[in-house]
């Protein structure tokens, strides 16, 4: 953890260069543009949720303690602040996308990501796509898709937002940012930090998480220029992490990990003549390095680039029918100790129609073809349509066809790699309904995914472990999301939001439940509001996951509890301030087998805006 100064220097960097973006002049350039009009535009019939800033406020120390507490996403997670995977409607986590200002960022050596590397306070907005997105979204996007989006304003609003955090295990966070805008300009600068010494106790077990120091380093720049019938877009994000892996019950902890990723994304957008015209070039850049014992200076680790050039256009036919046809190019050129060198070429045609027949109903056909890649690449499909039914009560159907590519570790793995390896492919449905009732709202999602060829690393005859197309799975389930709020008078409020889902994932083989899939989990967050300050209470159960394919041990279900209270300042509303207590009841629980996470904890943190 020895690179500060770099960091310094190079905010020094982003803060002193400046590019330009762009936007979507077929809706004559509405006042917050995203940089994905996918997700908003070919997504009407696919369940979508969307984060408050309030929301990820109160669990900002990584995106999994966002995502944990506030959707139905099971995550692994070996310890506090370690390695942390999803489960996406019990999917496993190469099949989960994360998807970054409409780009598919999930690692090209393992083909998913590690959420306690991202920072939620770096986006304006957080939602999750449930559902097949492989249309769209490209290999993974099976269970479902995270989309985290920067956008962007000319509405006049220039402000600063400065916050700090410290608690329990010596940690300190902090994140900084500013919006700027003036005449055809708008440029967003910001940075974002946590470290901790992590060394918790194991409630009851006379042991502490020694070994499980962390720090995270995040910056950012989004700069968008107005043109005539255009905007001209810049998205830049930069990532750096330094951890010390945690030890279980039974081991002691001495490997360390370090990693660095670099996001670049512009895009050029013209409206020409009826069409809306999009041209983008992005590149992605991820570097780990892992340290078998954190004192010695031997590692082995891997880099990757990534260029992708795209180019799209859309059309609004009688503000009815509108069309989407995209060419993506995309090449990958990665070397690691342990994958030798390797690259990838993808060449890969979309076509997205949506079609507003009335007020009440609209559905949507996507397309997508795929070459280059050296695979028996799947043509991929998806339907969708959403129909309200009354004021107080509206349908969504959707349906599509996915698949997953092997990863370069899948492939390419000195120990064992496969080279005859294919892609994973899916079919699945869904239905959901949508009921309102004054100010309560409430979504219920049933679906059912089928797979086959799924990539399981399995050890062969001399106990080599290698990855193998052999599993179908079948997942169904239900989910439930329900949302009230309700206010007193202008100054005083009370909001709830609670979760749940039922999740069967079985391998059809072995006729068992999938590891790391809980049958239930539940959550929930009730807020009051009274003048300037607020109250929250937080709850979370997950019930007993299984952790070995015959399903003979697992981890045991467990139900914790947060609170929290925040005082904005009389007569300043700019400045607030409060805590956190985290685990209030002290409860002993487990995301992976023998792997402890934090005992009652306490935060307090300082925000201001200027």
């Amino acid at each position: 953890m020895k690179q500060n100064i770099f960091h310094i220097i190079l905010v020094l960097f982003l803060c002193t260069f400046s590019a330009y973006a762009q936007l979507d002049s077929i809706q004559q350039l509405p006042e917050v543009i995203l940089s994905d009009g996918k997700l908003v535009h070919f997504s009407k019939g696919f369940k979508l949720e969307k984060l408050t800033d309030s929301v990820v406020e109160r669990n900002a120390a990584s995106l999994t303690e966002t995502l944990r507490y506030n959707t139905s996403i099971y995550f692994k997670e070996n310890g506090f602040g370690m390695v942390s995977s999803p489960s996406f409607r019990g999917t496993n986590a190469a099949q989960t996308a994360v998807i970054w200002n409409g780009i598919n960022i999930n690692s090209v050596f393992t083909g998913q990501m590690d959420f306690n590397t991202i920072s939620p306070l770096n986006y304006n907005e957080i939602d999750i796509r449930s559902g097949g997105g492989g249309v769209q979204y490209g290999s993974g996007a099976v269970g479902g898709s995270i989309h985290l989006n920067n956008t962007f304003s000319f509405k006049k609003n220039d402000i600063t937002k400065v916050g700090i955090r410290y608690g329990s295990f010596s940690t300190l966070a902090g994140n900084a940012s500013t919006t700027q805008i003036w005449g055809d300009h708008y440029l967003n600068v910001g940075v974002d930090f946590i470290s901790s010494e992590n060394d918790y106790e194991y409630v009851g077990k006379n042991k502490t998480n020694d070994h499980g120091s962390f720090l995270r380093f995040a910056a950012k720049v989004n700069e968008a220029r107005k043109l005539k019938n255009g905007v001209a877009t810049w998205n830049s994000e930069y990532i750096y992490n330094d951890r010390n892996f945690s030890g279980s019950l039974n081991t002691l902890g001495k490997d360390a990990y370090k990693d660095i990723a670099t996001r670049n994304l512009w895009q050029l957008q013209k409206k020409i003549g009826v069409f809306n015209t999009k041209a983008g070039i992005a590149h992605l850049f991820e570097k780990y390095s892992y340290f078998p014992d954190s004192e010695k200076p031997f590692n082995n680790g891997g880099k990757a680039n990534t260029f992708i050039g795209s180019l799209q256009t859309e059309v609004l036919l009688i503000k009815k029918l509108r069309i989407n046809g995209k060419v993506e190019y995309t090449f990958i050129d990665a070397e690691g100790d342990n994958v030798g060198r390797n690259s990838r070429k993808t060449l890969a045609a979309v076509g997205l129609i949506n079609h507003k027949i009335s007020e009440k109903f609209n559905y949507g056909i996507n397309l997508r073809k795929e070459f280059l890649n050296d695979f028996d690449n799947p043509f991929l499909f998806s339907a969708d349509a959403k129909y309200k039914v009354s004021e107080n009560y509206v349908l969504r159907l959707n349906g599509s066809r996915n698949y997953r590519i092997p990863t370069f570790n899948d492939l390419y793995w000195y120990a064992g790699g496969n080279l005859n390896i294919q892609p994973e492919t899916s079919y699945q449905v869904e239905l959901g309904q949508e009921f309102y009732y004054g100010n309560l709202k409430a979504d219920v999602a049933a679906y059912y995914i089928s797979s086959k060829d799924l990539i399981k690393w399995v050890p062969n005859s001399g106990g080599l472990w290698q990855p193998l197309n052999i599993n179908k799975t079948k997942n169904y389930g239900i989910e439930i999301n329900l949302d009230y709020s309700l206010k007193f008078s202008n100054r005083q409020t009370l909001d709830f939001y609670a979760n749940y889902s039922y999740t069967k994932a079985e391998d059809l083989e072995k006729e068992k439940q999938l590891i790391y899939v809980p049958f239930h989990k539940a959550g929930g967050t009730l807020q009051y509001y009274f003048k300037q300050i607020s109250f929250y209470a937080q709850g979370l159960f997950n019930g007993e996951a299984y952790t070995t394919t015959d399903n003979s041990e697992y981890v045991n279900a467990y139900t914790i509890f947060n609170l929290g209270a925040e005082y904005r300042l009389s007569g300043n509303t700019n400045l607030s301030f409060g805590s956190r207590l985290n685990n209030v009841f002290n409860i002993y629980y487990e995301n992976v087998a023998y792997r402890p996470m934090p005992s009652r904890n306490i935060e307090i943190f300082l925000k201001f805006n200027i």
